[in-house]
This record gives C-alpha cells, structure tokens and sequence, in this order.
C-alpha cells in the first residue's frame, strides 16, 4: 500500500515533509510497479491522460531488468460501454429498470480474486500479526473461527420474530439508493418472502446487538480479541453508552447493490453469509486511491460515474453460503447480490492500521458525512485504547487496562 512518498528522484523539488505529502496533489505522481520509487509524472514528461492508461508503470532504471512500461488495452465499442446511470429517472420511475446494476457490472471488466483463503485454525493474531491484515481474506468453512451462527435453515420470519415484528428497520430501495422510511421487521419479513416483490430493496444496517437473535450469534474469536470495544471501553459504561455497531443482520434480495463506500471510521469488518451469495468490488486503499475516492464522494458527477473506473484495480470477488470474509480496514467496496441472501456482520476498530482508520475519520469530516453514518464515539474509543496501550507499554500488567497488545 502506498502510503507514503519520500521525493522525485527527478527534480530539485523533491524533498517533502510529512505534511506536505497530504497536500500534494496524488494524480500528479507515479510509482515505479517494481522499486515503489515516486516521480512526479510531469518530471517524466507524462500527461494526466496517459498515467490514466498505464496498467504497470516501470520507472527508467527498471526498465532496463524489467522491461518498458505497459498499458491498459483499449475498451472496444460497444453497447456494454456505454451504460449509464440515472438516478433522476429511477427516481421519477421514469425508466423502471431496477436491474441497471447488473447491467452495468456485467459490462465492466475486473481484477482476478488473488485474496488469500485460510482454515478457520490458522486465522490467528500471530497470522494477523505477520500479514498486518492489509488485504480482504476468506475463511470458506467455518470450523475453527470460535464463532456462532444461525442455522442455515432460518428465514426472514424466523429473525423478525426474533428481533421483534414492530422492530423498526432502515429499509433501501436499490434503484435510487436511497433509504424508505416506515418500514418495521414484519413488514419486511412480508415483502422478503412475497412471490410478486413491488421494487428490489435491501437492507444493510439492522443492528442486532441485545435481541433474542443476538443470544444465538458469537462473533469470530479473532474479531473479539482485536476488537477495541471488547478489548478498551470500560465495562462500567457498556450498561449505559456503547458503540452499537458489533452485530448486524443483513438481508438482500436478488439483484440488490451497495454502491462503493468505505465502512465508518476506517472500520474492519466480518462477515458470514448463512443463505445466497454475494459478490463484493474491492479497491486497495492506496493513497492515490483515498484520493481518488474523496474527490468522487464531493463530485456532483458520483450518480453517473462507476468508481471502479476511476481507479487502476478493482478486483471481484463472489462469496457463497458458509464463506466468512474479513474486510481490513478502509478497504473501498461495492457489494452486488446474485440471488436471495442473509448475511450476518459486524464492524470493530483495533491497532493493526490505525492510520488509516484515523485518514478515512479526516475523509468523513472532510466531505461532510452525516453523523448518523459515522462510527459513534469514535473519538471517545480512540482515547480508551489509547489509555490501554500506554498502560501496556508502562509495564503496568496489574493494569484493568491490560489486554492483547497486536
């Protein structure tokens, strides 16, 4: 992951501070695929239309080893290129093709899924540890996660009972993106299992944290232990205040999609499919890639620009029922569902990539996202880890502070 930049090696203007690489323009740099060296691409005497092209930049010395830079293939002409959202009309209802999503994904070109597949075993702190967790990872059975979960066999009826018929949930409509309010768990649980569904809807953030279906869910072993909220808010307040963000139940519908979005608070997250099948959009969190992102966030252009197409490698990666995937922290997604799915997750902070769980905080700030979509008390947990780690780091392992230092 690229993040940091020393200086052009090709200029007198190279020499940057910390502070000043944040405010450097990204787009006008280029890194060496090989050495990881960066150059200022004007430097090069490469135009922004060009870097957008290259597919695998080799700087002058690797050339020599490694042979010459190479370039992304031309799109060919054609009706798939050409798709293009328009949120306006869904909206009106003016066009009614719900299915736009997988129109446009099918007609797009992805990155082989090269993410690595481990036993449920060998998912441990010392593996955490050595890989710094810095890539999405699948466990495809999960025996050994030290984890629980509902029966295969469990409908939607099942978890609204569960959960509560007048539990409220936040309810998306897929073509629009946008949220219907009004919506209760066994109006939901009607609309998930009727044969003549009115429009493709979703949900994504039912949190389930102290309901009767809670009782029966334990989160992957690995996930409490890293987990700054299990590990650092103090036990005396969880009573009373905590950040509710440990336990969801997602629900999809066949054709349903997540458009690409970063989890709050640079946040990680695990997440089991029980039911159906999914397929996730991944792009690295590179700096330039952050950039990338922020910029297409705050651009009046979001509704009617695919991501994926904004930056060099967007990899897709299908995951079916049994399959538990852990997203690192920051990790840009999409999410686009095949078919029917009940998924459980759970989003937690923890010291493997605290900076960039504090840049994608600077990101949320910076473009304005509501309260209501951010980590709560994410600054209140940073200051109890915090409290923790220098605990750990006194020696003080008599300390109510004292846990895993990973």
């Amino acid at each position: 992951m690229d993040q940091t930049i020393e200086r052009c090696p090709l200029c007198i203007n190279g020499n940057l501070s910390d502070t000043d690489v944040h405010a450097e323009q990204y787009d006008n740099w280029l890194q060496c695929d090989v050495c990881s060296t960066w150059y200022h691409s004007e430097c090069l005497k490469i135009s922004a239309k060009e870097c957008d092209s290259i597919e695998t930049y080799h700087c002058p010395s690797c050339t020599k080893t490694h042979g010459p830079t190479t370039y992304k293939p031309k799109r060919r002409k054609s009706n798939r290129d050409h798709i293009k959202l328009n949120y306006a009309d869904l909206n009106e209802g003016k066009t009614g093709d719900e299915k736009i999503w997988g129109k446009l994904l099918n007609a797009k070109t992805f990155a082989t899924d090269c993410f690595p597949r481990y036993k449920g075993e060998e998912v441990t702190l010392d593996l955490l540890r050595r890989t710094g967790m810095k890539e999405p990872f699948i466990v495809e059975k999960n025996e050994g996660l030290g984890m629980q979960m509902p029966p295969n066999d469990i409908n939607v009826y099942d978890i609204a009972h569960a959960v509560g018929e007048n539990h409220p949930v936040e309810v998306i409509d897929v073509a629009t993106q946008s949220e219907q309010p009004g919506w209760t768990m066994g109006r939901w649980a009607a609309y998930y299992h009727s044969a003549e569904r009115d429009r493709i809807r979703n949900v994504i953030s039912l949190e389930i944290s102290g309901t009767d279906f809670a009782a029966s869910i334990t989160r992957p072993k690995i996930v409490r232990d890293l987990d700054w909220i299990d590990q650092a808010w103090p036990s005396e307040l969880k009573p009373k205040e905590y950040p509710k963000v440990q336990l969801y139940c997602l629900m999809g519908t066949r054709d349903s999609y997540t458009d690409f979005h970063i989890d709050f608070g640079g946040s990680s997250v695990f997440y089991h499919i029980i039911k159906g099948s999914k397929t996730f959009y991944f792009i690295e969190p590179s700096s330039r890639n952050l950039k990338k992102y922020q910029k297409w966030t705050s651009s009046p252009d979001q509704t009617t620009t695919f991501f994926g197409d904004e930056v060099k490698q967007c990899t897709a990666v299908h995951l079916k029922a049994g399959n538990t995937m852990i997203i690192p922290t920051g990790w840009i997604h999409a999410v686009y569902t095949p078919e029917d799915a009940i998924v459980i997750g759970g989003n937690f902070l923890h010291g493997l990539n605290i900076p960039v769980q504090l840049r994608i905080d600077e990101i949320e700030k910076a473009t304005n996202v509501p309260s209501k979509f951010r980590f709560p008390f994410f600054k209140t947990l940073n200051w109890y880890a915090a409290a923790k780690y220098c605990e750990i780091l006194k020696g003080n392992s008599r300390s109510r502070y004292a846990f895993t230092f990973v």
